[in-house]
């Protein structure tokens, strides 16, 4: 069996979108095995995948620094042994541990991740399409002479049961369409707002035989969804409930999900479910769309009162103009509109 060795620790969606090409690979490749290096938190988004074997390092302790990379180094080498190595990060920790495999005579393959292009993309404002970051994680692959097909979603193991909704205390004979709704994102300017969030459930409402799923985490997050779950009776907050490998088993079972652009919308998106996606200060352009999506479930400002849209790469810069009017400019209607098309029931 012809073992390989792949890491990427972070950031969580980059993570979730090497599912399909490693899922790909495998399957294409039946002589293969991959071992997986990322955050252990992430394990349940490549649970059950035969061949697949995930591990996890310890980069804020015993692997810190250079002679804690060492020691992870060694343990690779001794542990797995692999014909190649494939560094889907390109950070500084990575290209240490590349130096390590290198000189100790093995074959390490790199991600171009076109900072370059992503510059230049930046710059002009022409919201040319890139290549995807799953389109970039495969060409490392076939570079390296791997010959596969990325599969098409619903990517996750389909549940037989469905602990997730008992969880959450969810009767499907009586809860005909469920809605997430993750509200939140790393960065500020690719949030779209409490408030219209708010007016949104107030929508909802309108959807008989319905109910909400707030997605979030952490102590703020959570407050606010808490707020919002009291004011609306027909919504619950997930993470009360349920793990983030629950989380994952019930995103199958949701009619449509409304995310920002950040981790939910690409789990959701491997889920195989709609996914209604808002775009401010990033752009789906540069590469982080989500997974076989169409475009007009990407919502984004399309006027010309601005055209400063995207204004980072990740959404980390502060705008321009202080009030990130690219999300205030996307109105209520627009969302719920969409929604309202995937769900067949129009909201007004």
């Amino acid at each position: 069996m012809r073992r390989i060795l792949v890491y990427r620790f972070s950031a969580m969606g980059d993570v979730v979108m090497l599912l399909p090409v490693l899922k790909g690979l495998l399957q294409s490749n039946s002589d293969l095995e991959i071992y997986l290096l990322t955050q252990k938190f992430l394990f349940p988004v490549f649970e059950g995948i035969d061949r697949l074997h995930l591990l996890s390092a310890d980069l804020k302790g015993k692997h810190k620094g250079v002679n804690g990379l060492f020691q992870l180094f060694r343990m690779l080498k001794k542990e797995i042994d692999p014909v190649q190595v494939f560094d889907l990060h390109q950070v500084l920790r990575t290209h240490i541990l590349n130096l390590f495999f290198r000189t100790s005579g093995y074959e390490v393959h790199s991600l171009n991740k076109g900072r370059n292009e992503k510059k230049k993309a930046l710059k002009t404002k022409l919201h040319q399409t890139l290549p995807s970051s799953i389109d970039r994680y495969a060409a490392v692959f076939s570079s390296a002479g791997y010959r596969f097909i990325v599969p098409k979603p619903p990517l996750f193991p389909a549940s037989v049961k469905e602990e997730s909704l008992d969880l959450l205390k969810i009767d499907p004979r009586k809860i005909k369409v469920l809605i997430g709704i993750a509200p939140f994102a790393k960065h500020a300017q690719k949030i779209w707002g409490v408030g219209k969030i708010r007016d949104l459930l107030d929508k909802l409402k309108q959807i008989p035989d319905s109910k909400v799923i707030l997605f979030g985490g952490g102590k703020k997050e959570l407050s606010i969804l808490d707020q919002l779950a009291a004011d609306f009776p027909g919504s619950v907050v997930a993470a009360h409930h349920l793990k983030f490998a629950d989380e994952i088993k019930l995103l199958p079972h949701l009619s449509v999900m409304l995310s920002m652009d950040s981790a939910n919308m690409h789990l959701a998106a491997m889920a195989g479910i709609p996914v209604v996606s808002v775009w401010g200060a990033t752009h789906p352009s540069l590469g982080f769309g989500p997974f076989h999506q169409p475009a007009e479930n990407l919502v984004q400002y399309k006027g010309s009162a601005i055209d400063c849209r995207p204004c980072s790469v990740f959404g980390n810069k502060k705008c321009i103009y202080g009030d990130v009017r690219c999300m205030k400019y996307i109105s209520v209607n627009d969302v719920a509109e969409r929604i309202g098309f995937i769900l067949g029931y129009p909201l007004h």
